[in-house]
């Protein structure tokens, strides 16, 4: 059978482009009506046989659809461990999206990329306490991942909620969207600057959150995004990210604290 997507090269591009557009106003709004688009760039991608545009789309709505569920979201990353589980399903169930786990790949972690996590790690931190010290944010809608319990408890959850949010996070933008990017357009610093818009937008109601959140986790995903390039893998970014979760959710145990909201340890 002829494959549609021969005669319309440019489509796969165009319909992930289109659904990081409105993933993007999904996050800054609040919008459920993305869900419809996503849904009809998602048959697109499926009658053109475009793994991409149809992967990137699930995900979107996926992720769009579990937030909205008041209960899911608060279980935060859940809404995005739900996401991946139904688009790996649909990976298994659809050949024509083989092609879109090409990403799925551990990388290099030599002497270079352990520097650069280190790096890293080290500035994103200073930077996340700088903004939460200057800014004043408030998070109390953040808080909720914060299980009122013993510090041992509290550390132990701080340790997974830090892992499985950089691990769902970076399957999502240095997985899924950086590889469709690069398959559909090509790789380069486009890749890096949409990937890393998208990341920074995911961001508006996140932390560091608003304007100015936005701003620094865009600039943080690009920075991701070139450890991903240089590795060739996720396990880099991963730990570097994993890093940067760690010191948000001190930050979110010290808020809690001082409310006097856990409990101490006998």
């Amino acid at each position: 059978m002829h494959d549609r997507i021969q005669d319309h090269k440019w489509l796969p591009a165009a319909l992930v482009l289109l659904c990081l557009f409105f993933f993007g106003v999904g996050f800054l709004t609040w919008s459920v009506y993305s869900i419809i688009v996503f849904f009809a760039l998602m048959l697109a991608g499926w009658y053109f046989k475009s793994a991409d545009a149809f992967l990137v789309s699930l995900t979107c709505a996926s992720i769009t659809f579990f937030c909205k569920i008041a209960v899911i979201h608060i279980l935060w990353p859940l809404p995005i461990i739900m996401a991946l589980v139904l688009v790996f399903a649909a990976g298994r169930l659809l050949k024509f999206t083989r092609g879109g786990f090409d990403w799925i790949r551990k990388g290099d972690l030599g002497p270079r990329q352990i520097a650069a996590i280190a790096i890293i790690s080290a500035l994103s931190g200073m930077v996340l306490f700088g903004w939460y010290m200057i800014v004043k944010p408030n998070i109390s809608d953040l808080t909720g991942v914060v299980p009122h319990a013993t510090p041992v408890v509290l550390i132990a959850t701080g340790l997974v909620f830090a892992f499985g949010n950089a691990a769902c996070e970076e399957f999502v933008w240095r997985g899924i969207i950086f590889n469709a990017l690069e398959r559909t357009i090509r790789p380069g610093a486009w890749v890096l600057c949409i990937q890393a818009l998208s990341f920074g937008v995911a961001h508006a109601h996140g932390f560091p959150r608003g304007a100015s959140g936005i701003v620094l986790a865009g600039i943080y995903g690009y920075v991701l995004g070139l450890v991903r390039q240089d590795a060739k893998g996720l396990l880099a970014p991963i730990a570097a990210h994993f890093l940067a979760d760690a010191v948000i959710y001190s930050i979110l145990a010290s808020a809690v604290r001082a409310t006097g909201a856990i409990v101490a340890s006998p």
